[in-house]
């Protein structure tokens, strides 16, 4: 009886370290794959030209928001920019640019900055101004 329990407790040690060991495994994958960038995002502010709009600006115009952005980790996103809906993809090249295309071929390109805002401009010179 006593070679049954110890076998038993073995058997449920050997189970428990596996499990931990994974567990520990996993949250180091985890901390090593996390970006900055995957998240989401609300546009605090949109310049184009001498036009500058923030979120007080987009609800005196019936908008809940300037925009939002959500990008997800793998590789897709979703967009809401000024009232218009997109999904796309998104990838982040070594140097820290990102480039998001979405829609008919429309693109933004950016970054994040070191206060952790991201800025990101269309091929007409408008640029996002955006925070988690």
């Amino acid at each position: 009886m006593r070679a049954v329990k110890m076998k038993l407790v073995k058997r449920i040690t050997a189970i428990a370290l596996v499990l931990m060991t994974a567990a520990a495994a996993m949250l180091v994958f985890t901390a090593c794959s996390d970006d900055t960038a995957v998240g989401f995002w609300i546009v605090q502010k949109v310049t184009a030209g001498d036009v500058v709009m923030n979120e007080q600006d987009a609800q005196s115009i019936g908008l809940n928001a300037v925009g939002t952005v959500k990008l997800q980790k793998s590789g897709k996103c979703e967009l809401n920019l000024l009232g218009e809906e997109s999904k796309g993809k998104w990838e982040k090249a070594k140097d820290g640019t990102i480039t998001i295309s979405y829609g008919d071929r429309q693109t933004l390109t950016g970054s994040i900055n070191k206060k952790g805002l991201m800025s990101l401009t269309d091929p007409q010179g408008a640029e996002y101004i955006l925070a988690k």
